[in-house]
């Protein structure tokens, strides 16, 4: 527990500041004020009185050598012999021709206290020998040579203890350096907060490197930073390349394809980027400049304000040192984005590089230009598909079988069949491909596709795609195919009856996508090939959860966010939990935002709401059949709806009647089920309604009668 709380203290950045310190004031008194320093203190008081400790001792040595030549022998008390009454040592005699000296046990000694000193005499030499006695003084304090008598000039005790201050000098200039090491300003705020290694300019990171591999701190420090080994060498690698390298290393960083671009008069390498499907931004693409080393700000910006990048976003690879630079890019209108030196070290350091380019991004453009929300066309990109999971797990798990996928325009057919075909992608016992087909020509279309004549029968398109895959059954998934049926009833159904034949022999399966006329073949002419062909997938509603994954997640991509969960739920509520109508609303949303609000509250929601995108994506219902009779059947239904707040079709009946306008009944209910499956309307009870709340918003309530009243007049027409 002691070693815990030891390892606590001394671990934080204060507690190694404090232990310097320490370390640093007791070098200084070892060296400046020994006396002071309880290491160095017992040396410099042993020293200071040693020179009073070798005078008596020199004392008694002449007295006893005198005493000897005098009497012949060794005196035999000693004690009388004493010239004066000694504050340091005891002398004794322990056997003839033997001086045993006794250091007191005193402080002032220091590391000499209660040690002792042997000196015999020998006759022969007429010379004394002097050695340790028990305990010992220390080898230090003693003389080189100890035979004859002490000279005034001689060694003293503790002049062999040189090498202990120059220890101490060393260790003084270790501590020093390290000080220095620890204190140097490119370290000391990444010892504070070692998050702070991933905003270091990428020039500087080799010597952060050298300074924490000579602290032995760099495993330690990479650890607290959240950095890999291998994308810190990875960045001392970019720091150590080629200028007009770094966009190509950036670009395998982030996991995008690279390409040289030509034709750009500017002082410096471009360069394409071009993002893969699963990005969170969205961007498709861009352009990035890397300026040659040397040029300065002030051409650098004459440059750029004098290129034009068309829709493209360019980002430009800046030093630290931009200022001017910096403040062009911060304008969202040019669609250049500053990459200083500080951000290309944390692309290179970060676990999540793409979500650092985003932020940069968001940062300096308008957020509609990078808004990964998809408001045209089928969802091609992973990250911005959301829900559909039962129908999804219906279609992946389990036997290849036939589908045919009907719905309204822009409910999500075409993102379910490009979903499909992403998760079945590199399959290995399926190969699956996608078409879309809009016309009738399905045969010419598929052969165009795999390279073939345009006369190639679909027989022969089939047998070519199981050729060139041996093994693997082929999944076809055929989207916009209503005029494809159109034809085909007209036809005697020809084409579907391959289709169809294809199927049962096991060569082939199709996923079918379409509108009305697709439902019309499968589901109301019994006659159809079509009929059973396969199973019926209606595409409606998102699920709730799906659209509110829709609404925030994308967001939340973008570091924003909704003021709270009723703003969401007010959003899902009118869309009717219409997939493209959510990324609409949203788009819209990030229109009305102000440059520097990251929260969209209720009023950026209304005006959303009623913006003229929002409005433009519920028309076109007027005409969802090829025939206009239906298409005016459809509108009195809905201005019906509109007037009434809903309708059965006992009341469509019943109004018919009263205007004396012969309808056939069974084309009525086929004009409902058409208006049910574009999500125009949904049955809630007996009656039917608005699939889509904001739906009657599109309607003035003083002109209603009119439009019903002129629709049924162009009924009764049509019946005359």
């Amino acid at each position: 527990m002691l070693r815990a709380l030891i390892g606590g203290v001394f671990g934080t950045f204060w507690g190694r500041v404090a232990l310097g310190s320490l370390a640093l004031l007791f070098i200084f008194t070892a060296v400046f004020m020994p006396l002071y320093n309880p290491l160095t203190r017992g040396y410099v008081l042993a020293a200071a009185s040693m020179n009073n400790v070798w005078s008596e001792v020199n004392i008694w040595r002449v007295v006893l050598h005198e005493a000897i030549q005098s009497e012949g022998e060794w005196p035999k008390d000693i004690e009388s012999l004493a010239v004066h009454e000694s504050q340091l040592i005891d002398v004794h005699s322990p056997k003839p021709y033997r001086l045993a000296v006794d250091l007191r046990d005193l402080d002032l000694l220091g590391n000499v206290a209660g040690t002792q000193l042997l000196l015999d005499f020998d006759e022969r030499s007429n010379s004394w020998i002097c050695r340790q006695g028990e305990p010992p003084i220390p080898q230090r304090y003693l003389p080189i040579n100890c035979r004859g008598p002490a000279e005034p000039g001689a060694s003293l005790p503790g002049s062999g203890s040189g090498w202990y201050w120059l220890v101490i000098l060393l260790l003084l200039m270790v501590i020093g350096a390290l000080y220095l090491l620890f204190s140097h300003p490119l370290i000391l705020p990444i010892q504070r907060q070692p998050a702070r290694l991933a905003k270091v300019p990428f020039a500087q990171l080799p010597h952060v490197d050298r300074i924490l591999g000579l602290l032995g701190r760099r495993k330690t420090v990479l650890q607290l930073a959240g950095v890999l080994p291998s994308d810190w060498q990875g960045a001392l690698d970019y720091a150590d390349s080629q200028p007009g390298s770094r966009a190509q290393r950036l670009a395998q960083r982030l996991g995008v394809r690279w390409q040289p671009a030509s034709g750009w008069a500017l002082p410096g390498s471009v360069s394409e980027w071009q993002f893969p499907d699963e990005s969170p931004s969205g961007l498709d693409r861009c352009l990035v400049f890397e300026p040659e080393a040397g040029i300065s700000d002030d051409a650098l910006l004459y440059q750029l304000r004098a290129i034009q990048t068309g829709l493209d976003v360019m980002l430009v690879l800046g030093g630290d040192d931009a200022e001017g630079l910096a403040e062009h890019c911060q304008d969202p209108a040019n669609l250049l984005v500053l990459l200083d030196s500080s951000a290309q070290t944390e692309l290179m350091l970060a676990r999540k590089p793409a979500d650092v380019l985003l932020d940069r991004l968001s940062a300096q453009l308008r957020l509609t230009r990078i808004s990964p929300y998809q408001t045209r066309g089928g969802v091609a990109r992973t990250g911005a598909f959301f829900g559909r999971t039962q129908v999804l797990a219906r279609i992946l798990n389990r036997e290849p079988t036939n589908y045919l996928v009907v719905g309204g325009r822009q409910l999500g057919k075409s993102s379910l069949l490009k979903a499909v075909q992403r998760r079945l992608q590199g399959h290995p016992q399926v190969v699956c491909h996608y078409v879309s087909l809009r016309d009738h020509q399905l045969a010419p279309r598929l052969a165009l596709q795999f390279g073939l004549n345009a006369n190639t029968s679909l027989e022969a398109v089939i047998e070519h795609i199981a050729r060139a895959h041996t093994g693997k059954r082929v999944f076809l998934l055929i989207d916009e195919a209503d005029q494809f049926f159109r034809a085909e009833s007209q036809a005697g159904y020809a084409q579907l009856t391959s289709l169809r034949a294809l199927s049962e022999e096991g060569r082939c399966w199709f996923m079918l996508a379409g509108f009305w006329d697709l439902y019309a073949t499968a589901v109301l002419d019994y006659q159809s090939p079509l009929r059973n062909f396969g199973e019926v997938v209606t595409i409606g509603a998102l699920e709730p959860d799906a659209c509110r994954d829709l609404a925030r997640v994308p967001l939340a991509r973008l570091r924003l966010s909704f003021a709270d969960t009723g703003v969401v739920d007010q959003l899902v509520t009118a869309s009717g939990q219409r997939a493209n109508l959510v990324a609409i609303i949203c788009q819209e949303c990030l229109e009305a935002l102000k440059p520097g609000e990251r929260v969209i509250g209720k009023q950026h929601l209304d005006r959303a709401l009623a913006s003229q995108a929002v409005q433009d994506a519920l028309a076109g219902w007027g005409r969802l059949s090829s025939d206009d009779y239906d298409n005016r059947l459809d509108r009195v239904i809905v201005y019906y709806v509109a007037c009434h707040g809903g309708a059965r079709l006992s009341d469509l009946v019943q109004l018919f009647q009263q205007q004396e306008i012969a309808v056939d009944i069974e084309r009525l209910r086929h004009a409902f089920a058409r208006l049910v499956l574009a999500f125009v309307l949904k049955i809630d009870g007996p009656r039917y309604g608005f699939a889509i709340p904001l739906f009657a918003m599109q309607f003035e309530p003083s002109e209603l009668s009119m439009l019903l009243r002129r629709e049924l007049d162009g009924l009764a027409q049509t019946s005359a």
